[in-house]
């Protein structure tokens, strides 16, 4: 029979391994948590999704920070409708959290610019917003950048483009699926003063 997890039996171990796994969603490419399904609504009320990676986590705000351009469609729905939900899933681990929170927009982020590489940035040096149709296969930015990476300088450009999707997390929806019985849980995060708290509460699978 497998070894049974610390956090079986135990909110407090449970949403330390939550913690956890973002923290090494964010610094670990390999983690199965670096990458996650982004949901929103639609500005005609219909559900969208979309895979996206986890750029921050901020564990004392419990705040998830994603990356996009500003001009995408993700962008338009979440100033309509600011509710998202973001699910992870660990085939390894056998764990899926759902993370519900409230999407603010951050543009032109200086400090997180700065962390990308110019062959990242040239993901927002397209000249037509992401999504537009296209009479031919396009990467959307200039050819010169294919096989090469913009300069700095030329990269720049891109700035005005790129924006930081921060969350801040309202809830948390734990599933661990085991042998033994799954274990399934709810995570309320209260923002009071001066600190936020955090409670769980057991569900049924």
């Amino acid at each position: 029979m497998k070894e049974i997890p610390r956090f079986y039996n135990s909110l407090e171990e449970t949403k330390k391994e939550i913690f956890s796994l973002l923290i090494q969603g964010v610094k670990k490419r390999k983690s199965n948590f670096h990458n996650t399904v982004l949901n929103t609504v639609t500005i005609n009320n219909k559900p969208d999704a979309r895979t996206v990676v986890l750029r921050g986590f901020n564990i004392e705000k419990l705040i998830i920070n994603i990356h996009s351009d500003l001009r995408a469609q993700k962008i338009i729905e979440l100033q309509k409708n600011a509710n998202a939900c973001l699910v992870f899933y660990d085939d390894q681990k056998k764990i899926q959290l759902r993370v519900r929170g409230t999407a603010n927009i951050q543009k032109s982020l200086k400090d997180s610019w700065n962390k990308l590489g110019n062959w990242s940035r040239r993901c927002y040096l397209s000249k037509d917003k992401p999504g537009v149709i296209s009479k031919k296969p396009t990467s959307g930015f200039p050819d010169d950048f294919t096989l090469e990476a913009p300069s700095s300088k030329q990269s720049e450009d891109g700035l005005k483009n790129f924006c930081v999707i921060q969350i801040s997390i309202n809830e948390i929806e734990w599933l661990y699926l085991a042998s033994q019985g799954h274990r399934r849980a709810i995570f309320n995060v209260e923002r009071g003063e001066p600190q936020l708290s955090v409670r769980g509460k057991w569900l049924v699978p």
